[in-house]
């Protein structure tokens, strides 16, 4: 779900990167099953299928994927003290950045995998087809304010520029229209449910 209440659920980034405000976050937003860096493993044979160089590329993304995660749990246990420490307001660069650069990769990887299915290079099941096709179409909207600093044509009453919040329950996201928030942990799911699922179709047509 992309369209969510900022008073509810979100607190602004001050200055982009700089410090945070009203840290009154749910500690348990982030948790993340133990396995979770293995379904990427897993998972990543599915686009290896595709492309074998996509395998190192989908658990680079898995890898930090998790470290994200782990960042964003570490960041809600603190306390606003602590939270307001320049230690803290770097690390808080660091992990905006870092979630900046996995969502761009993330989408090349997406839009890769669409266009193959459109152009016929690539067989997909329809299901699967037209699910990478709607993940990319997300995540187009939250790439294109990012890197480009411009709304896309789809969402032409959208912001230009994607601003950094922190969600209450998913963590580092961006607000790109006055009551649209996309979050890196939420395309993160949507992206390994989708090989998942990908991968399960291609073993059922194997046997």
């Amino acid at each position: 779900m992309e369209s969510r209440t900022k008073d509810d659920n979100f607190d602004q980034v001050e200055n982009g990167l700089g410090s945070r405000k009203g840290i009154g976050l749910v500690r348990s937003y982030c948790t993340m099953p133990d396995d979770r860096f293995q379904r990427w493993v897993d998972a990543s044979s599915a686009a290896g299928a595709i492309e074998p160089f996509m395998i190192p590329l989908v658990q680079g993304l898995g890898r930090f994927d998790c470290h994200l995660i782990n960042e964003d749990a570490r960041s809600a246990a603190l306390n606003q003290e602590q939270s307001s420490s320049l230690h803290e307001s770097t690390r808080l660069t660091d992990r905006l950045t870092l979630s900046y650069f996995w969502v761009l990769a993330a989408y090349e990887l997406v839009r890769t995998l669409d266009r193959r299915w459109r152009t016929g290079a690539t067989t997909l099941p329809d299901e699967s087809g037209n699910r990478v096709a709607a993940l990319k179409r997300r995540m187009e909207r939250l790439r294109i304010p990012l890197a480009k600093m411009e709304t896309t044509r789809r969402f032409p009453t959208d912001n230009a520029i994607a601003y950094p919040t922190i969600s209450r329950d998913f963590g580092l996201a961006w607000h790109v229209a006055q009551d649209t928030y996309i979050s890196r942990r939420e395309l993160s799911d949507q992206l390994l449910d989708f090989l998942a699922d990908l991968k399960k179709r291609q073993t059922q047509k194997k046997t």
